[in-house]
Parts: C-alpha cells; sequence; structure tokens
C-alpha cells in the first residue's frame, strides 16, 4: 500500500483554527481559574501576616518577568502541539472529502489511503469495505 504524506499543516483551516483556539482558550480558562484561586490564597495569608506583603514587593517583579516568558513559551508550544494533533483529525477528513467527490464524478475505483496514526483509520477501513461491497454489487 503506498504511503500518504502531507507537506501542509492546515489542510482545513477552519476545522483547525477551532481546533486550536478552544484548546488553547480552555488552557488560559484554566489558568485563570487557578491565578484566581491562587490570589484568593495569598490574600488570606497577607491579611493574617502582613509582613509578607513587604517581601513579595521587593521580589515581586523578579518573579513575574520569567513567569510571562515561560507562560508565552507554554502557550506557543501548545499551539504547536495542538496544530500537529488536527492535523491528524482534519487530513482524513479531508481525505473522505476527496474521495467522496471522486466517487462522485463516477471514479468507482477511488478509496481513503491514511497514514499510519491518523485519525479516523477505523472509519476509512470500513468506508472502503463498503464500497467494495457496492462495486461488487454493482459488477453483477
Amino acid at each position: 500500500m503506498q504511503q500518504v504524506t502531507r507537506k501542509t499543516i492546515f489542510i482545513k483551516k477552519d476545522l483547525q483554527v477551532k481546533f486550536i483556539l478552544f484548546i488553547l482558550l480552555s488552557v488560559l480558562f484554566g489558568m485563570v481559574l487557578f491565578s484566581y484561586q491562587f490570589l484568593t490564597f495569598l490574600q488570606d495569608i497577607f491579611q493574617n501576616h502582613p509582613i509578607l506583603l513587604q517581601r513579595v514587593y521587593e521580589e515581586g517583579p523578579k518573579l513575574i518577568y520569567p513567569l510571562i516568558i515561560k507562560s508565552t513559551i507554554f502557550f506557543a508550544l501548545l499551539a504547536i502541539i495542538s496544530a500537529l494533533l488536527s492535523h491528524r483529525i482534519a487530513g482524513p477528513i479531508y481525505h473522505f472529502e476527496r474521495i467522496c467527490k471522486e466517487i462522485k464524478k463516477g471514479n468507482k475505483q477511488a478509496r481513503v489511503k491514511l497514514r499510519k496514526g491518523d485519525a479516523l483509520s477505523d472509519l476509512a477501513e470500513e468506508f472502503n469495505s463498503m464500497l467494495d461491497v457496492i462495486t461488487k454489487k454493482e459488477d453483477k
């Protein structure tokens, strides 16, 4: 069987951008909730131990900049990983659409060929089996 390769990461841009945004916004939402809980916790500590607040004002800027840099790197890596994951989903969908168009044009021999590790490989096998059965019935 011929190995299918793709050189483009964004095959179905709308689907993939929505997937990536969903992942990034979900993580951002989680980070906001965590930050809120953490700041509430700090507020309680500072009310009970106000002397600690002075130390935070002194050390705070040294901690904030690395945190911003690390968060930016984290979101960039998350975006790249999301793009690669979405590629594994969007690619098979693209192939299914392409094969459906080929069959619609009359090419009864068209089959879905996916890469190893792509999502929907079980569906592709069932789809190809269905096409084989239909082709055999039409040939009789």
